[in-house]
C-alpha cells in the first residue's frame, strides 16, 4: 500500500490512512509513504537558500511540530532528524556549495519524517508498526544522484530485511543508496517506484496505490472538469501515459510489478470502496485512452515562451484517422500549434502549443474522444 504526499497531507489525512491500512490492509500489509504534501519542495528551497549562505527551517520545523500536535505524538518524536537537519544544512552553508549527493540528503528528510510519523500514528490506533528506511533494507541504485536506477541484486535483500520488521513496515519512498553506501533518490513520483520494487521483492499479490485522485483519468481534472476514471487499463498503455507527461505515475515503476506478475491498483483515499483503476498485462486497447500533458516543454531554439507537451496516448500512431481527428478538433476550437511531433510508445498524437492554449486544447481533445458524444464513428 503506497501513499503519496497528498494523501498525507495533514493530521487528519494520516489519521485516514491509518484507517485504510487497518480496514483494508489484510494479514501484513506494507506501506511505503512519500513525503508530506509540499515538503520536498520546501527541503529543495532550503537546499538551495543555503547555497546561498541562509540557514531558516522554521516553516520545515513549524510543518511536521503541526503535524506531531494534530496527531496527539510525543512533540520529541522527530527532535533527532530536526538537529540533523540543521547541521547538514550549517555545512552547506559555510561552503556556500552542494557536495554530490548532498541534495538527495536534505530531500530524505521528508520521507524519513513521514515514515515515523505515519508509524506512530498507526501504532496509536492499536496497529503495530515500524518505521524502515528503504536504504537500510538494502535497496540499492546506480550513483545517478536525483534520477537514481535501481539494481536487480537488491530484491533479495529487500525481502529478507523486510521479514524481520515486526508489525506493519512502513518504508520511505523515493529514497535508496547506491553500492558505495551514498544515499540517493529516485526522481519525481520515485515512491511509486520504491512501491513496485518492494512488492516485486516481497512477491506481493497486490500493488496498492492510494492517491488523492479517483485513479487514472482520461485527462488531468484540474484542465478538464469532467475527465473520467480508466477503471481498467493495460501496462503498455499506463507507462505511455506516464512516460508522456502524466503526473499520477512514476514512468519505471510498472515495470517490476510486470515482471513479478503484481497486480496494479490506483485508488482513491476518500473513497476507499470505488473501483479506482486496474491495470493488466492483457493487450492494449485500439482506441485512445487519455490525454498526458507536459508543462515548461523545451524546444530547440525556442526561447522566450511557455510552452506545453499534449499527448493523446493509445491506439498506433500508424492509425492517421486519429490524429486527423485530434487536429481537426484544435482546429475548432483555434488553437495554434507551434509544432507537431512523431507518435511515440503508444502516443498516437503529439503536439506542441503555447501554454497560454493549453486548457483550450487539452479540453477540445477530450471533447472529441472521451466525452459521452465522442463514441460515433469519425
Amino acid at each position: 500500500m503506497k501513499f503519496g504526499g497528498a494523501a498525507l497531507a495533514d493530521g487528519p489525512a494520516v489519521e485516514r490512512v491509518c484507517g485504510l491500512v487497518r480496514d483494508f490492509g489484510g494479514d501484513r500489509p506494507i506501506v511505503v509513504v512519500s513525503a508530506h504534501q509540499g515538503v520536498t519542495a520546501m527541503l529543495d528551497a532550503l537546499a538551495r537558500a543555503a547555497t546561498q549562505g541562509a540557514i531558516d527551517s522554521d516553516r520545515f520545523r513549524i510543518r511536521h511540530r503541526g503535524l506531531l500536535r494534530q496527531l496527539a505524538l510525543d512533540a520529541e518524536l522527530l527532535n533527532r532528524y530536526f538537529a540533523e537537519l540543521v547541521s547538514l544544512l550549517g555545512e552547506i552553508a559555510r561552503r556556500q556549495r552542494l557536495l554530490p549527493g548532498e541534495r538527495d540528503l536534505v530531500l530524505s528528510y521528508g520521507e524519513r519524517m513521514s515514515a515515523r510519523i505515519v508509524a506512530h500514528a498507526l501504532k496509536k490506533i492499536g496497529v503495530p508498526a515500524t518505521p524502515a528506511d528503504a536504504f537500510d533494507l538494502g535497496l540499492t541504485t546506480d550513483s545517478n544522484h536525483g534520477a537514481a536506477r535501481p539494481l536487480p541484486e537488491s530484491r533479495l535483500a529487500v525481502r529478507a530485511a523486510l521479514l524481520e520488521i515486526p508489525g506493519v513496515p512502513v518504508v520511505t519512498g523515493f529514497l535508496a543508496k547506491d553500492l558505495h553506501g551514498n544515499l540517493t533518490t529516485l526522481g519525481r513520483n520515485g515512491s511509486d517506484l520504491t512501491a513496485a520494487l518492494v512488492a516485486e521483492a516481497v512477491g506481493a499479490t497486490q500493488l496498492e496505490l492510494w492517491k488523492a485522485v479517483p485513479g487514472m483519468m482520461t485527462a488531468d481534472p484540474a484542465l478538464v472538469p469532467d475527465a473520467r476514471v480508466i477503471e481498467r487499463l493495460s501496462f503498455e498503455d499506463a507507462a505511455a501515459l506516464a512516460a508522456q507527461g502524466a503526473e499520477i505515475l512514476h514512468p519505471e515503476a510498472l515495470a517490476p510489478a510486470l515482471r513479478a506478475g503484481v497486480a496494479v491498483r490506483f485508488l482513491d483515499v476518500r473513497a476507499p470502496r470505488s473501483a479506482g483503476t486496474v491495470l493488466d498485462a492483457g493487450s492494449a486497447t485500439a482506441a485512445p485512452v487519455g490525454i498526458a500533458v507536459r508543462r515548461r516543454f523545451q524546444r530547440a531554439g525556442v526561447t522566450g515562451e511557455e510552452l506545453a507537451l499534449v499527448a493523446l496516448v493509445g491506439a498506433s500512431h500508424a492509425d492517421l484517422a486519429v490524429p486527423a481527428r485530434a487536429l481537426a478538433a484544435l482546429s475548432r476550437a483555434g488553437v495554434q500549434l507551434v509544432e507537431t511531433l512523431v507518435g511515440e510508445d503508444r502516443a498516437s498524437h503529439r503536439v506542441v502549443l503555447h501554454e497560454r492554449d493549453l486548457e483550450r486544447a487539452v479540453r477540445a481533445i477530450h471533447a472529441e474522444f472521451f466525452a459521452a458524444e465522442s463514441a460515433r464513428v469519425p
